[in-house]
């Protein structure tokens, strides 16, 4: 019977927490409730605080929630809504400025890339130069779209991207036709460093682009991310040789290993083998020759004369007669 009362005083406090500030009318009276001893407000309180503009009351909500230990960077719809607020209040400031009511401003952002065979990378920076400083610091509204189209030959990748500057009535804009096609879904952004935005863009085939975009024109806002590059280039040439490697590795597991030599037998030959061997006689090994004695084997035979060349002697004869006369 405990049990069941606690079950219901803690469902009833709940429902309680979950609709604290509905029964104030003015953000006064919403911080009065809040300093009642023992109210513990929830996501719900501060979204209805947001929702009618009670910015101290919702300020006071989170620091209580934070104080007991809740997850208040993990509420998601808490994060939209003030983000919808402060996109409303900057169209407002925006709209106060001097020359405000001309024409809008459209720049078209410098960026950098670089790529490996599976994606590319863009560092997009919120000014028409890459080299001169950020025409502004963040922008609202931000959208980031990724697809294809389809062409007679093959189907491109495309890329838009558009934000309103917070600081300046400036509309940020980069469109882009890419080489070839793309995955979305497996494609990211996220704003980077202060007038940046980061943006990675999956390859629907894994290749080096010869390019970025398919016009050969290069347009004067796209330059080369050269430290990226370094960085990919290497990264790649480290898993080729880490690959390499394992398969080198895998073959030579594969090829078959030489069998060691047998060792001898130990099995005793049987009964008529061995008794047939002891039969046969050893054969003895071969003599070595016989000394010859020079004086057994008789006189030599004499040495052969040499002849004499027989145009040697006609030649002497004919001296001889030469002589005479």
């Amino acid at each position: 019977m405990v049990r069941v009362l606690v079950a219901i005083l803690t469902a009833c406090s709940t429902a309680l927490a979950a609709s604290i500030l509905e029964a104030a009318t003015a953000q006064p009276a919403a911080l009065e409730l809040l300093d009642a001893p023992g109210v513990e407000p929830s996501e719900e309180d501060v979204l209805l605080a947001l929702e009618r503009g009670w910015f101290d009351a919702s300020k006071r909500v989170l620091s209580m929630m934070r104080q007991r230990g809740a997850p208040v960077a993990s509420l998601s719809s808490v994060r939209a809504s003030a983000t919808k607020i402060r996109d409303q209040a900057t169209e407002v400031i925006n709209l106060m400025r001097v020359g405000a009511n001309k024409e809008e401003t459209i720049v078209t952002t410098a960026f950098q890339w670089a790529q490996r065979p599976e994606f590319v990378y863009l560092n997009i920076k919120f000014s028409s130069r890459i080299d001169g400083p950020v025409t502004c610091l963040n922008v609202d509204n931000e959208r980031v779209e990724f697809g294809n189209v389809e062409s007679v030959n093959a189907s491109s990748g495309k890329l838009l991207f558009e934000g309103t500057g917070r600081q300046k009535p400036k509309t940020f804009r980069l469109n882009l036709t890419l080489h070839g096609a793309i995955v979305p879904e497996n494609s990211s952004w996220t704003l980077g460093s202060v007038g940046r935005l980061l943006i990675t863009i999956a390859k629907a085939t894994p290749d080096v682009w010869p390019r970025l975009l398919q016009s050969k024109v290069k347009p004067k806002n796209m330059h080369v991310w050269h430290d990226r590059q370094q960085a990919l280039d290497a990264e790649v040439k480290k898993e080729k040789d880490a690959a390499k490697k394992a398969r080198e590795e895998a073959a030579k597991a594969a090829q078959p290993s030489t069998p060691p030599p047998s060792p001898p037998s130990t099995t005793p030959p049987p009964e008529g083998a061995a008794a047939a061997a002891a039969d046969v006689e050893p054969t003895a090994p071969p003599l070595p020759p016989r000394p010859v004695d020079p004086d057994a084997a008789g006189p030599s035979p004499p040495p052969e004369k040499k002849k004499k060349k027989k145009g040697k002697k006609v030649e002497k004869k004919a001296g001889a007669k030469k002589d005479e006369l």
